[in-house]
C-alpha cells in the first residue's frame, strides 16, 4: 500500500480480492464490452484472468525457470482509493483502477548478450465518470510507475525483474507521454475488397498444409522464439548503443486471443463449427489470426517465415490466401494487419494490389491502439528499440 505524495487520502495498492476485481470490471465494462452485455463482459474478463497467460506465473514450468520473479508473470490488479469517502466498503472508495499483464520477454543491453526480461503491460486504466477531471488516473499511473521502479531496483531482485520493461496501448492519444511513456504508432493495413484481393493477389492453386486449432502447435511457436532471438542479435549489431526488447513468443499468448475469440463468438451467436486460428504450410511457415467479432474483421496476429526464404513473396501470398478464405468463411467483412507484422513495402506485389484496390486511408490506416513504452533505467526514449511491436503482444 502506498499513500500518494501530497495527499493523505489517496492510497494506491494491489488487490487480489475477486469481488473487488469483479467490481472494477463492472465499472470499466461500458468502455470495452463491445457487443457483449455488461455481465458477459465481466464473465469474459474472469475467463481471461484464469487463462494460461493470466496464471502463467503459477505454472510449474515458469516457477522452475524463474524461482525468483515468477510471481510477476501473469495478471495483477491495482486500485486507487480515496479514504475521504465515508464507507467501509473498498469498492465505494475506488476512484481509479488498472491491471498489468506480466509476460516473459527478451532484451539486449549494449555490449551484452540476450537476457530474459519481464514485459509489464498496463491495461484497463479506468476512472469512473463522477471522478474524472481530478487527475486520479494520472496519479495512479505515476504511483504504479514508482511501485514498479521500486520492485525493479530492489537489491535482491532477480535479473528477470531488473530487466523489466513497461508498455501500454493508449486509446487516448499522447496522454501517457507526460508520465514517461514514448509512443510508437504502427499503422494498420485494412483489406475490405475481399473478392478483389482473392482474384488479383491470392494463390489460385492447392495449398498444402494444416489448420491450427486452439493449441497443439508448440513446435511452430518454438521456431518463432528462435527467430526472435536471432533478430535481437541482428538489431543489436545495427544499433550497438541501444536497449532492445521484445515480448517472447508463447503459445499461451495465442490461446489468450483464442479464449476471447471463442467467448465472444458464443455470446454473440456467431457460432462456427470447429473454429480455426491459423494455418501452417508444409515448410512450417505459418499464420495465426484472431476473429474480431465486434469489429467484423479478421486480425492477423503473427506471420512466420524463415529469414532469407527465397520464395518469401509466394509464401506470404499463400498465407494471406488462407486468411482471406477464413475471413469470408466466417462472415467477417475485412482483413487487418499491423505494418510491423507485414511491412508491405517489402512485398511489392501485395503493396501494389492494396494501393490499387483500397482507399489510401485503408492502406495506411491510423491505429487507434497507440503503442507506448517506458524506457528502462539508464536509457532515454531515443535509445530504446521495441522489436515485434505488433498485434501479437497487444493487451
Amino acid at each position: 500500500m502506498t499513500i500518494l505524495p501530497n495527499s493523505d487520502s489517496l492510497v494506491f495498492r494491489e488487490t487480489t480480492d475477486p469481488e473487488v476485481i469483479k467490481y472494477t470490471h463492472f465499472q470499466n465494462g461500458n468502455n470495452w464490452k463491445g457487443e457483449l452485455s455488461l455481465e458477459e463482459y465481466v464473465q469474459r474478463e474472469a475467463v481471461l484472468g484464469k487463462s494460461e497467460i493470466g496464471q502463467k506465473g503459477k505454472s510449474t514450468e515458469t516457477i522452475k525457470r524463474f524461482p525468483e520473479g515468477h510471481e510477476w508473470v501473469g495478471l495483477k490488479y491495482f486500485i486507487l482509493e480515496n479514504l475521504e469517502v465515508n464507507s467501509e466498503k473498498v469498492t465505494d472508495r475506488i476512484v481509479s483502477s488498472c491491471e498489468i499483464l506480466g509476460r516473459l520477454g527478451s532484451c539486449v543491453y549494449p555490449g551484452s548478450k540476450v537476457e530474459p526480461c519481464l514485459v509489464a503491460t498496463i491495461g484497463g486504466v479506468y476512472t469512473s465518470p463522477e471522478n474524472r477531471g481530478k487527475g486520479y488516473a494520472r496519479q495512479m499511473i505515476e504511483a504504479l510507475n514508482d511501485h514498479l521502479d521500486g520492485v525493479r531496483d530492489a537489491p535482491n531482485s532477480p535479473d528477470l525483474i531488473k530487466n523489466m520493461v513497461v508498455i501500454l496501448y493508449s486509446e487516448v492519444g499522447e496522454y501517457y507521454s507526460n508520465m514517461g511513456f514514448k509512443s510508437e504508432h504502427v499503422p494498420l493495413h485494412i483489406v475490405t475488397q475481399l473478392d478483389e484481393i482473392e482474384k488479383r493477389y491470392c494463390h489460385q492453386g492447392t495449398i498444402e498444409g494444416r489448420e491450427l486449432g486452439f493449441g497443439g502447435y508448440e513446435e511452430l511457436v518454438a521456431l518463432q522464439d528462435k527467430a526472435f532471438s536471432r533478430n535481437l542479435e541482428k538489431v543489436r549489431k545495427l544499433n550497438p548503443y541501444k536497449f532492445i526488447f521484445t515480448v517472447s513468443a508463447d503459445i499461451d499468448l495465442y490461446k489468450w486471443f483464442a479464449h476471447r475469440d471463442l467467448f465472444i463468438m458464443k455470446k454473440t451467436n456467431r457460432m462456427q463449427k470447429d473454429l480455426k486460428f491459423g494455418f501452417a504450410l508444409s515448410d512450417n511457415s505459418h499464420i495465426i489470426w484472431h476473429h474480431n467479432w465486434s469489429g467484423d474483421s479478421l486480425i492477423i496476429v503473427k506471420v512466420f517465415m524463415e529469414e532469407g526464404k527465397p520464395d518469401a513473396q509466394l509464401t506470404l501470398c499463400k498465407l494471406i490466401t488462407m486468411a482471406v478464405k477464413e475471413t469470408k468463411k466466417t462472415g467477417l467483412k475485412s482483413l487487418v494487419f499491423w505494418d510491423q507484422e507485414i511491412e508491405i513495402k517489402q512485398f511489392p506485389e501485395l503493396q501494389k494490389e492494396l494501393l490499387e484496390m483500397e482507399h489510401e486511408s485503408n492502406v495506411y490506416a491510423k491505429n487507434s491502439s497507440l503503442s507506448a513504452f517506458r524506457p528502462p533505467k539508464g536509457f532515454g526514449v531515443d535509445n530504446v528499440i521495441w522489436d515485434n511491436n505488433t498485434k501479437f503482444c497487444w493487451f
